[in-house]
């Protein structure tokens, strides 16, 4: 699976999945990407799952440990680009109850606020 990151405005950054997220180096893959943005402190993110042939039980497992990460961090995080069978997959966990999905990445980075203005 590959990863492309795109910070599209000021903290809201999209990470396009390729290829199959599955258990293993695929999940652990997604896990540093999201660690390197914790500690960059960015926290609202969009998984673009448009390009992604395959998702399990690990990959589902992964996604919720993100978000749950990044909400623990002040974050948030949302799904972009569900169609298919991951989506099916997604409704069927009832994942998609614990974040918004949008058809877009972009219609999904558009559905952060702004970040707070520095009023140091």
């Amino acid at each position: 699976m590959e990863i492309i990151r795109t910070e599209v405005s000021p903290g809201v950054v999209v990470l396009e999945l390729r290829g199959p997220l599955q258990m293993g180096v695929e999940c652990k893959r997604l896990e540093n990407a999201v660690d390197d943005l914790l500690k960059e402190k960015k926290t609202r993110v969009v998984l673009d799952l448009s390009n992604v042939s395959k998702v399990d039980s690990g990959g589902v497992g992964k996604i919720v440990n993100c978000l749950s990460r990044l909400r623990i961090a002040g974050g948030s995080m949302c799904l972009a680009g569900v169609s298919g069978m991951i989506g099916g997959v997604l409704k069927m966990t009832q994942v998609d109850r614990l974040m918004k999905i949008y058809p877009t990445a972009q219609e999904a980075a558009q559905s952060f606020a702004p970040p707070p203005a520095n009023t140091n």
